[in-house]
């Protein structure tokens, strides 16, 4: 019978070639209109936090709804580097190169799978490139991107550790699997969730090896989870200077614990299902899933079925908690990518090339038509799925009714106060003006413009009386804001 994991030597020029030029189509496909996407809510909080150290603050972790150190530990160098020096400088397209350019060295990652899986690894890293919900979530300024890639470089390290021949390769193997899993934490905390589903398919896929090696495997699982916590600990610290951060990457949990009721973004347990299953390549590429899986359980190895275990496990875990958001697919899509990337192989090695090219010709082209709508043509329309509580378009005619509105006052320098308990993506879009932000509470005394939501706070009435038309402007679907003139133009 022939085997797709027959595949034990060095990957040959030809080889490093096929890769090289996967991870040049991945770049050419996220860098097209970069900038013309609005900024979601959550990619500005991430630019504030990078424009406060590209300005001279020093970073400090905060544990309330953000995420790990390791993106802006990446960005603020990317950024530097594209010529941005200050939050006023920076733009979308210089915030979003930074995870367009992890998601297509991501493709490099694969490449350690090639002598376990043989050509399933190139057949997945394709699929990376071109599928579409890591294409556009490579093109969000968010930490998932970054997060995927650790997940698969820990999860390739640890089967090329527990495959390893000599005690030097298993050793090496080791500390890069254990080095990307707390890398994995600081791009995330709730990086435990994915590591206890790493955790039970090594438990349960590989048995007869614990068996047989369990000294050993013991010893080694715990080096990596030495290098891993060395690892987190120093980006939470930030290089071990703030000793308050990794106090509060503990606390953390707490939050993450009560929010993963849902607190507003609850979804049905299938949500993730109908996710991956929808557009025009969903159900294909779910029918290819259990198909390759399996394939995959049927003529591979224990190590083999490390992934179906693990792409079992954590999409249970993310389908009973009940908070649910969009971006967190990418967790669940990794393990499936590899499974159908195990049938294009075993489908090669069994030849059986008429049902390779239907199954291929098919998924690719479908693959295409989401990428057109859900990536380019309607990347922010409230009917893409990928396009979670995203920021109208309409904030930008709000910036630019601001800039015209104090042109014709003659008033090149407006005060503006924001008077709203939740200002989010306003920080980033009002960057270039004199701006203040204050709770619906606080009275925020004399400004040139005031912006609200359409919930008017009482306290600020008596600083817009005489004002008798504001301007309305959507900045999610079915979220309006205000925009209050000192004098009514």
């Amino acid at each position: 019978m022939h085997s797709v994991a027959q595949h034990g030597r060095a990957l040959s020029w030809r080889g490093w070639a096929l890769f090289a030029g996967i991870a040049l189509l991945a770049l050419a496909l996220r860098l097209p209109q970069l900038a013309v996407r609005p900024m979601h809510t959550d990619e500005t909080v991430n630019a504030y936090l990078v424009g406060q150290q590209l300005d001279g603050g020093a970073y400090h972790y905060d544990p309330q709804d953000r995420h790990g150190p390791a993106l802006n530990a990446v960005a603020v160098p990317v950024a530097k580097l594209l010529g941005a020096h200050s939050f006023v400088t920076l733009n979308e397209a210089v915030l979003r190169m930074t995870t367009v350019l992890m998601g297509a060295l991501t493709v490099l990652l694969f490449l350690p799978l090639v002598r376990v899986f043989g050509w399933t690894a190139a057949a997945a890293a394709l699929l990376w490139a071109v599928a579409p919900l890591p294409l556009y979530y490579s093109r969000y300024f968010i930490h998932e991107t970054g997060f995927a890639a650790m997940t698969l470089a820990t999860l390739a390290g640890g089967i090329r550790a527990a495959l390893a021949a000599s005690p030097a390769s298993r050793l090496g193997w080791t500390l890069c699997s254990g080095t990307a899993a707390g890398l994995m934490l600081a791009f995330k905390e709730t990086a435990i969730l994915n590591l206890a589903a790493l955790g039970c398919a090594a438990l349960v896929a590989a048995g007869p090896v614990w068996r047989t090696q369990w000294r050993p495997l013991l010893v080694y699982a715990l080096g990596g989870a030495l290098v891993a916590a060395l690892v987190t600990l120093a980006f939470y610290s930030w290089g071990f200077t703030d000793w308050n951060g990794p106090v509060d990457f503990v606390k953390s949990f707490i939050r993450f614990t009560a929010r993963a009721g849902g607190e507003g973004h609850e979804k049905p347990w299938w949500y993730y299902l109908t996710l991956l299953g929808g557009g025009k390549s969903g159900a294909v590429w779910l029918a290819l899933t259990v198909w390759g899986g399996w394939q995959l359980w049927r003529h591979g190895g224990w190590h083999a079925r490390v992934l179906i275990v693990y792409a079992a496990a954590v999409l249970m875990i993310y389908s009973v908690i009940p908070y649910k958001q969009p971006w967190l697919a990418l967790s669940l899509w990794l393990p499936q990518a590899l499974l159908v990337g195990w049938l294009a192989a075993d489908l090669h090695a069994h030849r059986r090339y008429g049902w390779l090219a239907v199954c291929a010709a098919a998924l690719l082209v479908l693959l295409g038509r989401d990428v057109r709508m859900r990536v380019f043509r309607d990347s922010y329309g409230e009917r893409n799925p990928y396009a979670y509580a995203h920021t109208s378009p309409d904030v930008l005619h709000l910036v630019e009714r601001l800039g015209s509105l104090a042109q014709a006052a003659h008033t090149p320098d407006p005060a503006i106060a924001v008077v709203m308990k939740d200002p989010w993506p306003l920080p980033w879009y009002l960057r270039k003006y004199r701006v203040g932000f204050w709770q619906e509470d606080q009275d925020p005394g004399p400004a040139d413009f005031y912006i609200t939501f359409a919930e008017f706070p009482p306290k600020l009435q008596p600083r817009v009386q005489g004002i008798k038309h504001p301007e309305f402007f959507g900045v999610r679907p079915n979220e309006l804001l205000l925009l209050w003139p000192k004098q009514n133009l």
